[in-house]
């Protein structure tokens, strides 16, 4: 998986952007600033990473879309190509008003669920075209894309519900097309993948050595350089393919695996320091019945430090060099060497890792669960629901 950098006109969600040069662009901008970036725990079943692209013409049929690509640098002017449901796209870097269609079993940025046509962004309400194409992307493209991959959508999972706008003319209210579909993205720059996400696991991993952005004391599922401040680190994963074949496994059935899993991961990761060393605690987060249906079967390890208050300490530099904790050195902050409590006798861990918890034990503190919006504390198991995310 690689990283295209691009143009403002491609707008990842809380992306500083340059003066806009046309009104259509600041219809971009206006509704890349009423966004902020993305936070884990509860806010990940909503996610929606709002995609610009700025084309300049548009003409719809019943069946496809034709972007004509008259007044750009294309390499034949005036050529167009046709956008279908299924169809992946990709564009060259800082070009996000040049894409073409290409084999989905190579590098994209986009994969399309659907097409759907908008006459204008005039509001009778008197919204601005920025808050009525915000509207109509999250009224029109979740639905899309649950539409177009049904089961195998994981809404804990990698991907995210995002859209290509592409308007008919240069006033921000005229009408344009809307194409819904999935991507990975960060500020600054698009992540490429090869297949459809129908066909992927789409488990919401990264590679070890990868920091996740820190928002309000809550985790992002952003990457950023590990030099600045994060919530996370990440040291690996566990796969459960190959444990599980059946239904979705219980959250406790997970834990038995998962802890045992993460810990020797975070070891091997760590070494030759050892995670008290560190005074990190290592988290993750079961995976849900909808995300298994789905077809998710991977579950990332994570270094990260709870606060008080039920969210996470800011960390600045890689726990294998040096890292800092809310600004002070691990061996102030202490904790580190301290086994989860609710598990702590059964747990066959390597290192600590904190488990998932069924309840708070009356008398004695409990691992705090993950930070997120709403604060949620993680509740008793029902078999009839997914498993509640409870940690990082």
């Amino acid at each position: 998986m690689t990283d295209a950098s691009t143009e403002p006109l491609m707008v990842p969600v809380g992306l500083a952007l340059r003066e806009p040069q046309s009104r259509a662009e600041a219809v971009v901008t206006a509704l890349a600033q009423a966004e902020s970036p993305r936070t884990s725990h509860a806010s990940r079943r909503r996610r929606l990473l709002p995609l610009i692209l700025v084309s300049a013409v548009v003409v719809a049929t019943s069946v496809a879309v034709v972007l004509g690509m008259a007044d750009r640098d294309a390499t034949t002017p005036g050529s167009t190509f046709r956008v279908a449901s299924g169809d992946c796209l990709t564009w060259p870097p800082g070009a996000p008003d040049r894409p073409a269609v290409v084999d989905c079993r190579g590098d994209h940025l986009f994969e399309v669920a659907d097409a759907v046509e908008i006459d204008t962004l005039a509001d009778t309400s008197g919204a601005d075209p920025a808050t009525h194409l915000q509207r109509s992307f999250r009224e029109l493209c979740p639905p899309a894309v649950s539409r177009y991959l049904g089961s195998r959508f994981d809404p804990d999972g990698r991907f995210g519900v995002g859209m290509v706008w592409s308007p008919t003319g240069p006033d921000p209210q005229s009408g344009g097309q809307l194409l819904c579909g999935l991507q990975l993205s960060h500020p600054g720059a698009s992540s490429t993948f090869q297949g459809r996400v129908r066909d992927l696991d789409q488990s919401a991993i990264w590679s070890a050595g990868t920091c996740l952005g820190i928002l309000d004391g809550n985790v992002t599922d952003v990457p950023v350089d590990c030099a600045s401040p994060h919530a996370m680190e990440i040291t690996g994963a566990v796969s459960l393919a190959d444990v599980f074949t059946g239904p979705p496994p219980a959250t406790a059935a997970q834990d038995g695996v998962v802890r045992g899993g993460c810990g020797a991961v975070t070891d091997a990761y760590l070494s030759p320091l050892s995670l008290a060393a560190t005074s990190l605690t290592v988290r993750y987060t079961p995976i849900a019945a909808v995300s298994w249906d789905a077809g998710s079967r991977q579950i990332a390890c994570r270094l990260a430090s709870p606060t008080a208050d039920g969210r996470w300490a800011t960390l600045v530099g890689s726990a294998k060099t040096g890292v800092t904790i809310d600004g002070r050195q691990p061996a102030a902050v202490g904790g580190g060497d301290t086994p989860p409590t609710a598990d702590q006798a059964t747990a066959p861990a390597a290192a600590p890792v904190q488990p998932p918890q069924d309840s708070e034990p009356a008398d004695e503190p409990a691992p705090q669960p993950e930070p997120g919006p709403s604060a949620e504390a993680p509740g008793p198991p029902d078999e009839g629901a997914p498993p509640p995310e409870l940690v990082g």
